[in-house]
């Protein structure tokens, strides 16, 4: 997949990063993180940060991961942005929400995340991310309402540099080394200079999920089998595998969280999460809202197969692009049917037109009260729909995020199916069973995980 807004910051990562790549004076380090993701980048710096050694290893030719294809927000409960708002928002507000879409599992992991969100976030801005602006309680954006990724993944990577971590892109972790006695002591990697093996005292797999695998995505999720991906080309689920085969236990691997609005550009399947979240409705081609539009991922992808067509459009006006910058980078780039009334919008994208006047009238009362009855969407309204001129843009589900991945204990360290650890052995993001939303589970868990590494792997 593409994400034509990360695009500026590849070729300043890749030239950056391959100017450093086989540099590295040894292949023995305190703690090995297989990844650079949000997940593989945040266990870099909390294990560096706590005195270990590390090198981080990334198969693809730039950092970033799925993270950087993020366009809207970093979940969390508890910041100091968020406690500073007139109508604070705390970690047990986050819990809430996110208990409301985990079906009674492996809450003590939700709670973890949760009550590590708020203080990761501030992590993140005192290492010069720009999260300062809260939409819907939970989400940090950038103050302009521009793509999170392009804003955060530089700021982990300026971070990471500054602390001198050693990081080898186009090297992919083959197989995890154990012992005799079961331990994992590091990782064969292959690159183009050769295959070799990285020996660690711990190592954290941050490999992301797997919702570019069609393999598994078939396998484990087949409702979204032959949809576009979403996450990075890089999320094949490979951590899942090479943590399966040193005995680690698996959970939850039908739970995903899929990209219910993806737009194709023609080379490739975008998220418009963004545009979901700035005020737009999501109508059928009969014209008529079918599902409340901030809700549950899952429900509201399946919802939009079963519409005709298995497509469905977002609605929105010039209020709602003026609320956020990549709402007009999106329109820039021509993602936008646009139109000076309502009906000459439905005549451009096909769907009944009477029945969308309708449903934008209806609208108007939503947002006058604040209700919507119909649906009970709480969130976003952000936009009566009444400043011209119009839009909207065709929209069918994507695989982005994948929440089931290896068991996990509150060290995130990977267990057997009895519970017990796999001495060495941690994950961190969308390689670890973990609901939740994904650039949060990747930066605190990576967080997590960087930092109960260290401690094994320094003795304390």
């Amino acid at each position: 997949m593409k994400n034509p807004t990360a695009l500026p910051f590849f070729g300043l990562v890749l030239s950056a990063a391959l100017a450093t790549a086989g540099a590295a004076p040894s292949n023995t380090t305190d703690v090995l993180v297989v990844g650079s993701g949000g997940a593989g980048m945040g266990a870099a710096i909390a294990a560096r940060e706590a005195g270990a050694d590390v090198i981080m290893i990334e198969k693809l030719a730039m950092v970033g991961g799925t993270t950087l294809l993020s366009s809207t927000a970093f979940n969390a409960g508890g910041s100091q942005v968020q406690m500073a708002m007139e109508k604070p928002y705390t970690a047990d507000d986050y819990f809430k929400k996110l208990e409301a879409g985990a079906n009674g599992k492996e809450l003590e992991n939700l709670r973890q995340l949760a009550d590590a969100s708020g203080p990761t976030a501030d992590w993140l801005i005192d290492m010069g991310a720009d999260l300062g602006r809260v939409i819907n309680g939970s989400q940090h954006t950038p103050k302009d309402g521009s793509a999170l990724g392009v804003n955060l993944v530089p700021a982990m990577k300026a971070r990471v540099d500054a602390l001198k971590v050693d990081t080898r892109l186009r090297t992919k972790a083959e197989s995890l080394i154990t012992d005799e006695k079961g331990r994992v002591t590091g990782v064969r990697v292959s690159s183009p200079q050769g295959g070799y093996a990285i020996t660690a005292k711990t190592v954290i797999l941050a490999t992301g999920g797997f919702a570019s695998s069609p393999e598994m995505v078939a396998k484990y999720t087949p409702v979204w089998a032959g949809c576009p991906s979403t996450a990075s080309v890089g999320a094949t689920g490979d951590g899942i595998v090479m943590a399966e085969k040193v005995g680690a236990a698996l959970s939850q691997m039908d739970l995903t969280g899929p990209q219910s609005v993806a737009y194709d550009t023609g080379h490739g399947a975008v998220s418009l999460t963004n545009v979901r979240y700035n005020g737009a409705i999501l109508v059928n081609k009969e014209g008529k809202r079918f599902f409340n539009e901030l809700g549950n991922t899952a429900k509201l992808g399946e919802a939009i197969t079963k519409q005709t067509g298995g497509t469905a459009w977002l609605v929105f006006d010039q209020a709602s692009v003026e609320h956020a910058a990549l709402m007009s980078e999106y329109k820039e780039k021509g993602y936008f049917t646009e139109a000076p009334t309502v009906a000459e919008l439905a005549k451009k994208l096909g769907v009944d037109g009477k029945a969308l006047e309708a449903t934008v009238a209806d609208w108007h009362g939503v947002y006058d009260t604040k209700t919507d009855k119909a649906f009970g969407r709480k969130d976003s309204i952000f936009s009566r729909l009444d400043k011209a001129p119009f839009y909207g843009a065709k929209i069918s589900p994507a695989s982005q995020t994948t929440y089931g991945g290896v068991m996990r204990d509150l060290k995130c360290r990977a267990v057997r199916a009895d519970g017990t650890a796999i001495p060495g052995l941690y994950v961190a993001g969308e390689v670890a069973s973990q609901y939740g939303q994904g650039v949060s589970i990747g930066v605190v868990l990576g967080r997590i995980a960087g930092t109960e590494a260290a401690k094994e792997a320094l003795g304390k």
